[in-house]
């Protein structure tokens, strides 16, 4: 396969950098930007020769590239005798083109996969294939329509109209073509570009352009800040870790009740507003180096309650409100079924159990399929038990938001890893604590085994539920398996509670359950404590412990039975420092809409009857662990 590279540019914007250097030849961390390029060449499987289309500074770029021998490729430069811009470029050089050939701009940083983009080039069968992304700027960029085989339908150029929305896809200047396509494309300008004429001629002429929708690591780098960003994301390793070629970690994004708010089934595009701090929260995550993707069912498709062309329509209006927040997600998948038929101005075909809606893995497949997502270390943030159950059966880490239906829609008996009131707060977990609360938990479960039974104790919101799910974690990726039992399942209903902080727990059968299950040989119900309407709900959860799973048991009274201090193989102490624990308990408070005064008499009281307790009970432990901003 062939790679054309265009580096005809003088790169006036970057003269400050480069003096009187060609663009191409601009230093990317040691080396010139053109023979990063021809690095990234020479890894594939596919691509042997390369064609290099030169102007301002053809002989400078031509002692750089030499034969190729280098990268061990074939090399030739040739230097246009007129600017004709960059198809222009091509055109002319059309008889030194091979049939099917790449084309690649020489001011870009990149690391793609492009044994994979050939692929899907030569599998689609298309004249051209067009490298697609989404970009935090959508509303003043060329944005590319695509059809629902992933065909181009229509190039939407900048400007666009006002109070309009597209959808986030962008042409990232990377394509696959075949020479034979370029013949006789007449009416072009004098000076041809790619992106506003040859493509727009091609469509008018019935050619299939496939659009190839990437993630990976793709950037001009034709201005002083551009490779100053570029550069920093080749040091930090940024760049080659976005590329296809390897596991790429993602976060699962639910749509209702996550990014947007919950209004019980969206089908008209005005009805779709952003919740606060969504695309901030997006915008991080883009910034990192987690793939963001969001699956959503969406019956209003199946229901008639909308068509497939208003759903699009509603990503488009998803897509430029994230875009307002300089934020996008990678890719959107929704299920469009649903399994009851029988309604009118259903959608008969769509009626049906399917592989995708959730909690079925089949997005998530999909998912990991398109982008080559490591699923292992990846999370599902979602509103309800379903977007948790789905995290289970596919091995992701789960986080709850209290917004939308924040899990009360109870249609699966499952608990998440962690639970916290918004996608803001969950990327703080991911972004800014999950590193150092792992880290910790690694240290921990260094000497953990096989059939270990765990007692993690501490006060209330002191971090002990939080550090239960990061050491479960830990130890699944340690090929462990895990089983964690908060001991809040045993909470009374507030009528029933007797005096101080064991009055509040039926810790009698607590310790019956905990017992039974650390046998291996039972199977028991578990109560649920639902803190909305404080009253304990009873055989919610069947729980069950294979005899190699390590059993977690979290809770304030943990360390102070001694039935289950008797069972453990290892007792933990958490705490945090009294500031931080009294923000996240009125925080806690607040949010359940409880007065501020009664807030500080039941805090007070707390303290009076549970904190004493609790500090004695540490003496049990074998290791006290004191944590610093856990949420």
């Amino acid at each position: 396969m062939q790679v054309v590279i265009l580096a005809g540019g003088r790169g006036t914007r970057l003269k400050s950098v480069t003096g009187d250097l060609p663009k191409s030849l601009v230093d990317l961390c040691g080396e010139p930007l053109l023979g990063r390029q021809l690095e990234l060449i020479a890894a594939t499987q596919t691509c042997n020769d390369v064609l290099i289309l030169t102007g301002y500074g053809a002989d400078q770029i031509s002692a750089f590239c030499g034969n190729g021998a280098r990268w061990n490729l074939r090399v030739r430069c040739v230097a246009e005798e007129d600017a004709r811009g960059t198809a222009g470029a091509v055109l002319d050089a059309r008889e030194l083109l091979e049939p099917t050939f790449i084309i690649m701009y020489g001011d870009t940083v990149l690391d793609v996969d492009l044994d994979r983009l050939v692929a899907h080039h030569e599998a689609a069968q298309s004249q051209a294939t067009l490298f697609l992304h989404p970009n935090d700027h959508p509303a003043d960029s060329d944005l590319v329509d695509l059809d629902h085989d992933g065909f181009v339908r229509q190039f939407r150029p900048y400007p666009h109209p006002e109070g309009v929305d597209y959808p986030n896809i962008v042409n990232a200047g990377l394509y696959v073509l075949e020479r034979d396509a370029l013949a006789h494309l007449d009416g072009l300008p004098e000076k041809p570009d790619f992106g506003k004429h040859v493509f727009s001629r091609m469509l008018e002429r019935g050619q299939r352009i496939l659009g190839y929708l990437s993630p990976e690591y793709i950037k001009d780098a034709g201005t002083p800040e551009r490779i100053a960003k570029v550069r920093k994301d080749f040091e930090s390793g940024r760049v080659s870790r976005m590329s296809l070629r390897h596991p790429v970690p993602a976060v699962f994004l639910d749509r209702d009740g996550v990014l947007n708010e919950e209004r019980n089934r969206i089908s008209r595009v005005e009805d779709l507003m952003l919740l606060p701090g969504a695309a901030a929260a997006v915008a991080r995550f883009n910034r990192s180096d987690y793939r963001t993707v969001v699956v959503t069912n969406q019956p209003v498709v199946a229901r008639g309650d909308c068509t497939e062309a208003d759903l699009a329509r509603i990503h488009a209006r998803l897509d430029g409100l994230l875009g307002t927040g300089h934020a996008f997600v990678d890719r959107l998948y929704y299920c469009p079924h649903h399994p009851d038929a029988g309604f009118p101005g259903e959608v008969a075909e769509l009626k049906r159990v399917c592989e995708c809606r959730k909690p079925a893995a089949g997005m998530i497949h999909q998912a990991a399929a398109h982008m080559n997502l490591d699923l292992r270390g990846s999370w599902m943030i979602g509103d309800s038990t379903s977007d948790i159950e789905l995290a289970k059966r596919t091995g992701l880490r789960s986080i709850l938001v209290r917004t939308g239906h924040g899990g009360r829609d109870a249609r699966h008996a499952v608990r998440p890893d962690f639970v916290v009131g918004d996608l803001a707060e969950a990327a703080e977990l991911i972004l800014d604590r999950w590193d150092a609360l792992s880290e910790k938990a690694r240290e921990v479960a260094s000497g953990i085994h096989p059939g270990d039974v765990i007692l993690i104790g501490g006060t209330a919101r002191s971090g002990k539920s939080t550090f239960a799910s990061v050491l479960s974690i830990v130890l699944r990726d340690a090929h462990l398996s895990t089983l964690v039992v908060p001991l809040d399942n045993w909470l009374k209903s507030a009528g029933d509670r007797g005096p101080g902080v064991l009055g509040r727990y039926d810790m009698q059968h607590a310790e019956e359950c905990i017992s039974k299950l650390a046998s291996r040989r039972h199977t028991v119900l578990s109560p649920r404590y639902d803190e909305i309407t404080r009253s304990s709900i009873p055989d919610q959860f069947r729980l069950s412990a294979e005899p190699h799973d390590v059993l977690i048991v979290e809770g304030c009274t943990a360390l102070m039975s001694e039935a289950l201090r008797g069972i453990a193989a290892r007792k933990l102490h958490v705490a945090s420092e009294e500031s931080e624990r009294h923000r996240r308990f009125v925080a806690e408070y607040e949010r359940r809409g409880t007065a501020a005064a009664e807030i500080a008499s039941l805090y007070a009281s707390r303290n009076e009857d549970e904190l004493p307790l609790i500090e004695s009970s540490s003496a049990h432990a074998d290791q006290r662990i004191l944590f610093k901003n856990v949420p």
